[in-house]
């Protein structure tokens, strides 16, 4: 009898597929649009700033994000359908990534998107959605205004477009590349129309930035800080002030703040110790409240104690597999990653209690490693080789995923290790040739991807890229900071 209660590896795999395929449904849920294609061309570059796809590794903005999108596709069919309800305007919030630039990658913006039922017009929304979260409206500008649905009109014959957000980004990718590919640009006329906007952009945004550096490599110096840095949702003016509010707290209340000597501060969305040890100051809280919590802030660094010694002990159960850090995510706190920890080291001891792991497992997993996620992420093999799961995975799950991806997880950590090096070589030889500024990427485009796009780039002419901060993503726009963003495969049909 206990023979037959055993589950095959393949069984497990069909069990797994079905578990992440109903996870992807119940959390992030079916997202249906009532829009003409203008208006669905329109928000591509939105949906590829804020698809929880991009957040795989920082759980609250993927969370945040899933949870609004729901919402706005709902908000959106009412304002086709003029199907409003009697309620208070809601606030969609979206978190974006601050800069393409490399160095402000963890920083994030969150962006506050008033529901307000007296615009009824769906292009007026959509085209304060795109200023909100900093992408070009020269195309919605253009697209006329839908004419307003009778109540009684069927929907039969309107077109109806369906996105269904799950955690495969490429078939994401796939459903708008299929979209308009005859209305696709050609990239040297296009950044011929472009190019000179984007200059005066960055330019513009260059003399508030320049300020604000001055004013933080100022707050800095004075206070013996590692940096300063904004990972809030209000724009960069916001920032200026919060830099002048620690600076008066630094003249007033000087030997509080020493605790702040050789630390990063950054302002953000709630107050606490992060996972790297970053004081994080919430930018809505009086100046008060700040000094409480540095005055406390030894007894909340406990907990930064605790995380090196569950991830030893992860590493020492799993045959000492290497434990990665999640890189970008300076809003995880520490308590919540050690708890993480525990419970995937709980399940794989109470597999241990029952069975051992698989003889056709190497002595150690050194070679490997793994990645811890919060209860919702997923579980997969990252492009890197990384294996990647949720705290609540179960521990024989785990061990079957780990048995039947070992050769996947080789390969992809050998074609990433040569990748790497090729798309780094063709990056310091696009910035040179083309004489760009800065040349950067989204998360989600992977190096063969990047460097496909840098090849198809030796064959463009570099008269309309000079000094050009250039962006490989999956859309065509000119940021409000000047930023450019072209897609990866520009030159494919």
């Amino acid at each position: 009898m206990a023979a037959t209660l055993r589950l095959t590896g393949e069984m497990v795999k069909i069990i797994i597929h079905s578990n992440l395929q109903a996870q992807a449904i119940q959390n992030v849920g079916l997202i249906r649009r009532h829009l003409n294609s203008e208006l669905t061309t329109a928000l591509r570059p939105f949906y590829f700033a804020v698809h929880p796809d991009l957040f795989g590794q920082h759980p609250e903005q993927r969370q945040t994000n899933e949870n609004s999108l729901k919402l706005l596709s709902a908000h959106l069919e009412a304002l086709y359908q003029q199907s409003y309800r009697n309620e208070e305007a809601e606030v969609l919030k979206f978190y974006v990534r601050e800069s393409a630039a490399t160095e402000k990658r963890d920083m994030f913006r969150l962006v506050q998107i008033r529901m307000d039922r007296s615009t009824r017009d769906p292009k007026k929304f959509i085209q304060d959605l795109l200023e909100s979260c900093n992408l070009s409206t020269d195309y919605i500008k253009s697209v006329k205004s839908m004419p307003p649905v009778k109540p009684q009109e069927s929907l039969a014959n309107k077109p109806s477009y369906d996105y269904y957000y799950n955690t495969d980004f490429s078939a994401f990718e796939t459903q708008f590349r299929n979209e308009a590919t005859s209305a696709r640009p050609i990239l040297s006329i296009w950044m011929e129309e472009n190019a000179a906007k984007a200059r005066q952009r960055a330019k513009e945004t260059s003399e508030m930035e320049a300020e604000i550096d001055k004013l933080k490599n100022v707050l800095v110096r004075d206070l013996q800080l590692r940096d300063a840095r904004y990972e809030c949702g209000w724009n960069i003016e916001h920032y200026r002030g919060c830099l002048k509010s620690l600076q008066r707290l630094s003249q007033t209340h000087g030997t509080v703040l020493e605790t702040l000597r050789n630390r990063v501060v950054v302002f953000a969305p709630f107050t606490g110790i992060s996972l790297e040890g970053h004081v994080m100051l919430f930018t809505g809280d009086v100046q008060n409240n700040w000094i409480d919590f540095i005055k406390n802030i030894p007894q909340h660094d406990a907990y930064l104690k605790v995380v090196p010694v569950y991830e030893l002990t992860l590493s020492q159960v799993l045959r000492n597999i290497q434990i990665g850090r999640r890189k970008f995510m300076p809003k995880q706190q520490a308590r919540g990653y050690a708890n993480h920890l525990m419970k995937v080291t709980t399940s794989l001891n109470d597999f241990l209690s029952k069975q051992l792991y698989p003889k056709s497992w190497p002595q150690t997993l050194k070679e490997f490693t793994i990645v811890v996620e919060s209860e919702a992420g997923p579980l997969m093999v990252s492009p890197t080789g990384q294996f990647i799961t949720p705290a609540t995975c179960p521990g024989a799950i785990l061990v079957d995923f780990i048995s039947q991806n070992m050769k996947l997880a080789r390969e992809r950590m050998t074609k990433y290790e040569t990748d790497k090096h090729i798309e780094q070589q063709l990056i310091e030889e696009s910035i040179t040739r083309l004489k760009l500024q800065s040349l950067t990427k989204d998360d989600a485009v992977t190096p063969d991807k990047m460097i496909s796009a840098l090849r198809d780039l030796r064959l463009c002419q570099p008269e309309h890229f000079v000094h050009i901060k250039l962006h490989i993503s999956h859309y065509y726009s000119v940021l409000t900071d000047g930023i450019v963003c072209i897609p990866w495969d520009f030159m494919q049909k």
